[in-house]
C-alpha cells in the first residue's frame, strides 16, 4: 500500500464545491479518502484585498445542503487548523476550477496523519 505522501503525489484532488472566485477560488473544499479539507482566503478589509494564503483547515463531514448556505462560519467548526499556503503554492487545473494538484497537500499531512489516501486520477493536466 503506498504511503499517505506517495498517495497524494500520484494525482489531481477534485474541488468539491468553490466560493468567491478571483483569479482563483478564494474558499474550496477537496476530500481525500473521506476526510473533508477546506482552503479559505479570506478578503482582508485593511488591504482591501484578499490574503495572499490559503488557512487549511480539516473538517468534519459537511452535507450538500450545508454548502448551499453560507460559508462565513465554517473556518469555526474546524476539526483543527493545519496552517497555511500562499496562493501561488496551489496549482489548479486549467479552469482553476475543477482541482488542485495533490503535491500540495502532501506538505500538510503529517499534521493529519492519515494511514492512506486514495486519490482520483484525472486526466486534467495544468
Amino acid at each position: 500500500m503506498a504511503t499517505t505522501t506517495q498517495s497524494v503525489q500520484a494525482g489531481w484532488l477534485p474541488i468539491r464545491q468553490y466560493r468567491d472566485f478571483w483569479d482563483v477560488p478564494r474558499m474550496f473544499f477537496i476530500e481525500v479518502e473521506g476526510k473533508s479539507f477546506l482552503f479559505d482566503c479570506p478578503f482582508d478589509g485593511e488591504r482591501e484585498d484578499f490574503s495572499t494564503a490559503y488557512q487549511i483547515y480539516q473538517m468534519p463531514p459537511i452535507s450538500e445542503a450545508e454548502l448551499e448556505g453560507s460559508w462565513a462560519g465554517l473556518p469555526h467548526r474546524a476539526i483543527r487548523a493545519l496552517g497555511s499556503l500562499p496562493v501561488a503554492s496551489v496549482t489548479f487545473d486549467s479552469s482553476r476550477r475543477t482541482s488542485i494538484d495533490g503535491r500540495i497537500l502532501a506538505t500538510l499531512l503529517p499534521t493529519v496523519r492519515t494511514a492512506s489516501v486514495s486519490i482520483v486520477e484525472s486526466n486534467i493536466r495544468a
